[in-house]
């Protein structure tokens, strides 16, 4: 018996301190998404009447030399819940920042379907050129959409 109320003892005492570290667990890290590197951006994804249903969130490592990008929902866009979301990486033919970011025949990276709370991560490589980011989510209508400026970004 006396064993019996050790052990119950130690099993409280184990379930506090658990509970105690979920409740005090840091905040979310660029490695939460899968993207390595720091964080470099962040760009809005809104409705035409400007609810934010999402951000894209870009990274960059230069231990690799590739940018990484995600596409987390908000409250408004359905975080949490099953619905359509798309983030893309694109490298442009440019290497001079501000200049018009034409990706056609270009690498990039891609992902989208249906998530309860992000699309991504995303990867490219894109040294000596510079990058563009698209998203968009989808809580029923209306669909959201968001990017980077369509001039080349994060140049180099």
């Amino acid at each position: 018996m006396r064993s019996s109320k050790r052990v119950v003892s130690v099993l409280i005492s184990m379930l506090a301190m658990c509970a105690f570290g979920i409740v005090n667990a840091p905040a979310a890290s660029a490695g939460a998404y899968g993207c390595p590197g720091g964080q470099i951006n962040s760009y809005p994804i809104k409705t035409d009447a400007g609810t934010l249903y999402g951000n894209i969130y870009l990274y960059y490592d230069s231990s690799t030399g590739k940018n990484c990008a995600v596409a987390v929902k908000t409250a408004a866009g359905g975080y949490g819940t099953p619905n359509y979301v798309a983030v893309t990486l694109f490298r442009c033919k440019t290497s001079t920042p501000g200049a018009f970011c034409d990706w056609a025949g270009q690498p990039n990276d891609s992902d989208y379907g249906t998530f309860s709370y992000y699309a991504g991560p995303v990867e490219l490589y894109a040294a000596g050129k510079c990058i563009h980011v698209h998203a968009q989510v989808s809580s029923e209508q209306p669909i959201a959409s968001g990017s980077s400026p369509s001039y080349g970004v994060h140049c180099g």
